[in-house]
């Protein structure tokens, strides 16, 4: 059995280790002192692939696999772990969108997604109230008609103010507990839809974090 990398693994690494070293280390202090989202650098890296790593070719990603995945992911970390948070956290929301997603979410959502045009995207589940106990969540979705419509708010959320597309989980069944939980495709614009003031970190300070408000 053959346990060492691929030759393409080892073409992923070396890319996203020269970016890394290039692109993210010079900065890297800066943008941690001054709370700066690198939005030029993350543009980059979608060009790159990067925010698509195991996402299909129809839709724009470079389904590279998940050893090249973490490969790349390893060497952006080690060059600025608040970029390396936004590159997780993108990832897997596509990921979800891509598992679960109805072909016509994925065609809206993921190529901008992997071209950059979304900045970023964000993975909105956790509550004041509800951390490590999501199934204790408050917000909601009442269905009224052919729409749903949500109410509540979530906290801490990576990349907020900056993502263009949220996957938001609410109770859609508040008798059920963790079984009445659903997953929602919000677009960052829609009404009803507000953004709260980044919380103020100790560190990895280039990737914001904020509250989320849900409105109707």
């Amino acid at each position: 059995m053959e346990f060492g990398l691929s030759e393409e693994q080892k073409m992923v690494q070396e890319m996203a280790r020269s970016f890394a070293e290039k692109q993210l280390k010079p900065r890297a202090a800066e943008i941690d002192s001054t709370g700066t989202y690198p939005l030029p650098v993350i543009k980059a890296m979608a060009e790159l692939g990067m925010m698509g790593m195991n996402i299909p070719a129809e839709y724009g990603g470079s389904q590279a696999g998940v050893v090249s995945y973490s490969l790349a992911l390893t060497e952006i970390g080690k060059a600025c772990a608040s970029t390396a948070v936004t590159m997780s956290v993108t990832n897997m929301v596509a990921e979800v969108l891509n598992a679960f997603g109805h072909k016509e979410v994925c065609s809206a959502h993921l190529p901008k997604i992997c071209r950059g045009e979304y900045p970023a995207g964000a993975f909105a589940l956790t509550e004041a109230t509800a951390g490590s106990d999501p199934a204790s969540m408050k917000s909601t979705a009442r269905l009224e008609g052919d729409h749903y419509f949500l109410n509540g708010s979530k906290t801490f959320i990576t990349s907020a103010e900056f993502a263009g597309v949220f996957v938001v989980w609410v109770k859609t069944d508040k008798e059920a507990g963790a079984k009445g939980i659903s997953a929602f495709v919000v677009v960052k614009g829609q009404p009803g839809f507000s953004i709260g003031p980044h919380e103020e970190k100790m560190g990895q300070r280039g990737s914001p974090v904020n509250e989320i408000l849900l409105e109707d």
